[in-house]
């Protein structure tokens, strides 16, 4: 359960998603965040508009491209020595860089979106699982997506690499159950954020899914939430 003292690790907090759930946390808790970005400038803005809302919150931030392995394993290293070791992960840094058929999708395009939707999140996972299971208390949540619960023509490559992580989400819940640490899934539907390139005032606003992330995090530690399936009421294709 989050709390003052809480050691949280959040990616792609520059923007969207990771900016509200940075910025819904601090609002309420002074707790220490590690959270990272590729966008330095927005980045920057983040640590500012956490200050902003409580100036007791300690950040340590850098800003990378998840997708590179060594640049993930210095953050999670430098950002437990600045903080100390992490309680929650929230593994959000993702991305759906080209829509296209099946028949049409560039494997490049594909190793990129499976680096970055499912191998840096497992980095991370393996980063602080180690600290988490030794105390036997600790929240990993991973960014999913609604296409896990269903298939969406022209969206190959995003799909498979989120399935990928979900997989491996799954069969870690299983795993690290008995360590009572806690692993949630939350696989939201459209949100308007610049993840999109055409704004999208009917889809779910950042801090709407961000809210209910931290409700999820507020749960007390005598149960956990498995999955949370969010989606604009405009969406149908399920």
């Amino acid at each position: 359960m989050i709390s003052n003292q809480s050691k949280v690790l959040i990616t792609g907090a520059s923007d969207g998603l990771g900016k509200a759930l940075t910025l819904a946390i601090a609002s309420k808790y002074s707790c220490s965040l590690a959270i990272c970005g590729r966008n330095e400038a927005k980045l920057k803005e983040t640590v500012r508009a956490v200050h902003t809302v409580n100036p007791c919150v300690k950040v340590f931030a850098a800003c990378f491209d998840v997708t590179d392995d060594e640049c993930c394993y210095a953050f999670i290293r430098n950002a437990q020595e600045a903080l100390g070791d992490i309680d929650i992960l929230i593994n959000n840094a993702g991305a759906n860089i080209k829509k296209d058929l099946v028949e049409n999708i560039d494997l490049n395009d594909l190793r990129y979106m499976l680096n970055l939707n499912c191998v840096s999140p497992l980095i991370f996972i393996q980063g602080v699982l180690p600290h988490m299971k030794e105390v036997g208390d600790g929240h990993i949540i991973n960014i999913l997506s609604s296409v896990c619960k269903h298939s969406i023509e022209n969206s190959g490559a995003y799909s498979a690499s989120k399935h990928a992580m979900d997989i491996l989400h799954q069969i870690l819940l299983k795993e690290v159950r008995e360590s009572h640490i806690k692993v949630t899934g939350i696989y939201p539907g459209g949100i308007n954020t610049n993840f999109r390139t055409n704004v999208r005032e009917d889809y779910m606003h950042p801090k709407t899914v961000a809210n209910a992330i931290l409700a999820v995090l507020e749960c007390e530690d005598d149960a956990v939430v498995h999955e949370l399936v969010l989606r604009p009421f405009v969406e149908n294709n399920f």
